[in-house]
């Protein structure tokens, strides 16, 4: 049974993009600009071909093929006037697939000269399901291969042999069988370059986002940088007026208000922000970023971070963690009297576990699917955030769990990174 199911994972795996998702590739604006290109590219050397083969045909008196091929260089020539003025790659190839093959019936039923063989356009029947496929994807790319097997199927399959030229047993008994073998094939191998190349844009994609992530938290961050410079330089700027003040309280011998002073002055100190909690620079910034919306809220967080520059985790992935479990704890605190707002945060790895835990009141109870997952309070509900964490979590073979224990919302996950 584990056989089995190896098997059938691995064909889920192998045929993971449904048809849906192929066509919607397919009619992509910029698939449908670069198909476009190459069947432009295609269909050009086509017509010199077609114009090419005119001539021997001429110097042989062969008019029943000058005929042909000026009739194949005519329809190339308005597939390509259609092509440039519709751009649409995958109607064009649908439509000149099924104008070549009613060409190629006529002249087929009309042959006279039987020195003349016409196995080798046969043999250009027998290949264009790999062209189709090529320039209009696997599932439109089959359609217009169906052409060939229906040329076959009448020239070979019905009263209209008695028109063509003799044809051995093999020819007309098993081409339809072999031409929907090389179908299938060409479908396979250009659905596995087009799920290649779905794959690619969806990491292209994800690149991108992690770039823009990266820079809105570098913007943040240099705002952060910004403002503590701001603040240091006041702060020095009035220094020795603090001195001084201080100095006269100790002078005085009030040592209450010395005290209440020095507590006063911590507490404009606290408005610079830390900018280091950890060696990973990914984890530091983001608890920066987010220790600065909590000194907003009017309250500091409880950070403990012990994680090295360096872990076996991608990037997007990490950031996706913190950045999901931090948000909704400081979204959390948002909703709370600035008296009751508070939030801690673990975040350490060892070498081989990564470890994470928020911790947070919050203001609405929070209702659980049968997943574990919590239910979303937002107005439009998403409960993507915490999705992710688990998808994550599950993804480096650990577990995430979301719980509220004595008034608090606890989120935990743990990983290996090994």
């Amino acid at each position: 049974m584990s056989g089995q199911h190896f098997s059938l994972e691995q064909v889920r795996h192998k045929f993971r993009y449904s048809l849906n998702e192929l066509i919607r590739f397919e009619t992509h604006q910029e698939v449908v600009a670069q198909k476009s290109k190459t069947a432009l590219i295609l269909i050009s050397g086509f017509i010199i071909y077609s114009l090419l083969t005119i001539i021997p045909c001429l110097t042989r008196h062969y008019y029943h093929g000058v005929v042909t091929n000026i009739c194949l260089a005519i329809a190339f020539a308005l597939m390509m006037v259609h092509l440039l003025i519709f751009k649409s790659h995958t109607r064009i190839t649908i439509l000149g697939a099924f104008e070549v093959c009613i060409i190629l019936f006529f002249h087929f039923i009309m042959e006279t000269n039987w020195d003349m063989g016409m196995d080798a356009f046969w043999l250009f029947i027998l290949v264009t399901p790999f062209i189709t496929d090529y320039v209009a994807g696997a599932f439109f790319g089959s359609i217009a291969a169906l052409n060939g097997l229906l040329l076959s199927l009448v020239c070979f399959h019905t009263p209209m042999k008695g028109y063509l030229q003799p044809y051995g047993d093999n020819m007309t008994d098993w081409f339809s069988v072999i031409y929907i073998v090389v179908m299938l094939a060409a479908a396979v191998i250009e659905y596995e370059l087009t799920a290649y190349q779905i794959d690619k844009k969806v990491s292209d994609e994800k690149i991108a986002v992690l770039q823009e992530e990266r820079t809105s938290r570098l913007k943040k961050q240099l705002a952060i940088y910004e403002s503590n410079e701001q603040t240091i330089r006041k702060y020095k700027h009035d220094i020795r007026h603090f001195n001084r003040v201080l100095a006269g309280y100790i002078q005085n011998k009030d040592y209450d208000r010395a005290e209440s002073y020095l507590q006063e002055f911590d507490s404009m100190l606290e408005q610079v922000t830390a900018v280091s909690f950890c060696e990973n620079t990914v984890v530091n910034e983001l608890l920066t970023i987010y220790t600065a919306q909590c000194q907003k809220l009017g309250f500091k967080p409880r950070i403990k971070a012990m994680v090295p520059t360096h872990i076996p985790m991608e990037e997007i992935d990490l950031t996706s963690l913190v950045a999901n479990a931090l948000e909704n704890a400081v979204e959390a605190q948002g909703k709370l009297p600035e008296g009751n707002r508070a939030m801690k945060v673990e975040i350490s790895y060892d070498g081989r576990k990564l470890k994470l835990r928020t911790q947070n009141p919050y203001a609405v109870e929070t209702q659980f699917q049968p997943n574990g997952l919590p239910i979303s309070t937002r107005e439009v509900q998403s409960g993507i955030g915490t999705a992710q964490i688990k998808s994550i979590a599950e993804k480096y073979g650990g577990v995430a769990s979301f719980s509220q224990e004595d008034g608090e919302f606890v989120v935990k996950a743990v990983m290996t990174c090994i």
